[in-house]
């Protein structure tokens, strides 16, 4: 990540494209070939991308997608496949995802209307259908044309993102927010449908995992595959939905399911990963986030149930920043990560070893520069993202070793975080380079 603080101790831009010769070096030395090679990058892309000007609907506005993106997207996905990952994890927020609003009223994906009355809410499912088959598409192929297997988690910008208020009623089931009508809440189920649509059933509504709580409200959210015979990974919804309105965490036949899943791979001695979009532990780094968490922290079941089963590592996402948590010896370590892709990309190597051995590495694509000029388009007129991004290679920020509960070693991003003296915490960074200053285009059929 380009930071002021980052601009001086590397000696500015220069010095960071004259680094990158040894930018992949570094790595914890353990003998032999890992058994099981995993990347894990949440928050990507946490935008809306995908070319629009092929729709039916298409009226010759601001565009989804264009050349600077696509250049930034394929820095990023090489960097990762440079590592040769058996899998990639992305614990939510793939896309922007407020798919039940249309600020710029362009149509792109239908009408819509904040309303909760029938009429309304069929016109948002409609338009969250349309919009999931172009977004989600999009980002499918980004990983299959580079033969990344992707596993996925939900995040809160699947289900239509969340906006302000106290952490379990960020989605309400008032109608309203703020005193203007939202009616988020009464369509978490279809977003969630359609997300699953694209990601964990296939295109003949078969379910792609065979693991998963059968039965329950997240029986195609939330899913468990193993690999390579050394590591399992548990994958949950950490969106509840009840009467009142979506709770954070993970409960009742989820949280059985999810206790039964991590005891049955730790019986057969596999490292074992839970991954979610919300951190549950703090401390932790946070940046341009709503930092939605588990409001129970390591009270809350979820993190219990984690403890007493024996899992190991708790990836997830959503505060866009690195810090690395355990409470005690031989507990779950908890690794929040990921990043908000309009200003920096960063990613997490795990690899694992038969026998229990682990090493982490955590690297950050330092952002060489990015346009204050608004040109990626999405539904709501306040998340249009820059005209032009442009990342360099990327660098190591910070490792971990673990070998059977016990963490070894650990260093920067990765090692003890203190917020009361922190030198690694992403800053926001400068615009330039690439545009220039002016008020964002407010784009429609005219346009």
């Amino acid at each position: 990540m380009w930071t002021r603080r980052g601009l001086l101790t590397t000696g500015g831009v220069a010095a960071l494209l004259g680094a990158t010769g040894t930018a992949l070096s570094g790595a914890v030395d353990v003998s032999g070939p890992p058994d099981f090679t995993f990347v894990s990058m949440p928050d990507f892309l946490n935008a809306d991308v995908a070319d629009l000007s092929g729709l039916p609907t298409w009226d010759g506005g601001m565009n989804s997608h264009n050349q600077w993106w696509q250049l930034a997207i394929d820095s990023c996905l090489w960097a990762v496949g440079s590592h040769n990952p058996d899998a990639v994890f992305v614990a939510g927020d793939q896309v922007e995802g407020r798919w039940n609003i249309d600020t710029d009223d362009r149509r792109i994906f239908g009408q819509v209307s904040q309303g909760t009355d029938e009429v309304s809410l069929a016109m948002c499912r409609s338009a969250i259908t349309k919009a999931g088959e172009v977004y989600y598409g999009e980002y499918k192929r980004f990983f299959a044309e580079r033969g990344l297997p992707l596993y996925p988690a939900l995040g809160d910008h699947e289900i239509l993102d969340d906006r302000s208020g106290r952490r379990n009623d960020r989605w309400s089931p008032k109608g309203t927010h703020k005193g203007r009508p939202d009616n988020r809440y009464y369509l978490v189920d279809h977003a969630k449908s359609v997300w699953a649509d694209h990601f964990t059933r296939t295109p003949e509504g078969a379910p792609v995992h065979r693991k998963r709580p059968k039965g329950s409200q997240h029986e195609f959210t939330a899913y468990a595959e193993s690999f390579g015979d050394v590591f399992t990974l548990i994958t949950v919804d950490v969106f509840h939905r009840h009467e009142r309105g979506v709770r954070l965490g993970v409960f009742d036949d989820q949280l059985r399911w999810m206790k039964k899943q991590i005891r049955k791979a730790k019986k057969k001695g596999h490292v074992v990963a839970v991954q979610g979009h919300i951190p549950a532990l703090g401390p932790y780094r946070v940046f341009a986030s709503g930092n939605l968490h588990m409001p129970e922290a390591e009270k809350s079941p979820f993190w219990r149930a984690m403890k007493r089963t024996g899992a190991d590592f708790y990836l997830c996402g959503e505060v866009h920043d690195a810090t690395a948590i355990q409470q005690g010896s031989r507990q779950p370590v908890q690794v929040s990560h990921g990043c908000t892709y309009r200003y920096g990309f960063a990613y997490l190597v795990g690899k694992v070893w038969d026998g229990g051995r682990v090493t982490l590495e955590y690297y950050e694509l330092p952002q060489v520069s990015q346009s204050e000029e608004l040109g990626i388009w999405a539904t709501d007129h306040a998340k249009l993202a820059p005209n032009r991004i442009s990342y360099t290679m990327p660098q190591l920020r910070g490792q971990l070793e673990w070998n059977k509960g016990v963490v070894l070693s650990r260093t920067e991003k990765l090692g003890v975080y203190d917020p009361d003296d922190d030198p690694y915490a992403y800053e926001k960074p400068p615009y330039g380079l690439l545009g220039k200053a002016r008020k964002a285009p407010r784009p429609g059929p005219s346009s």
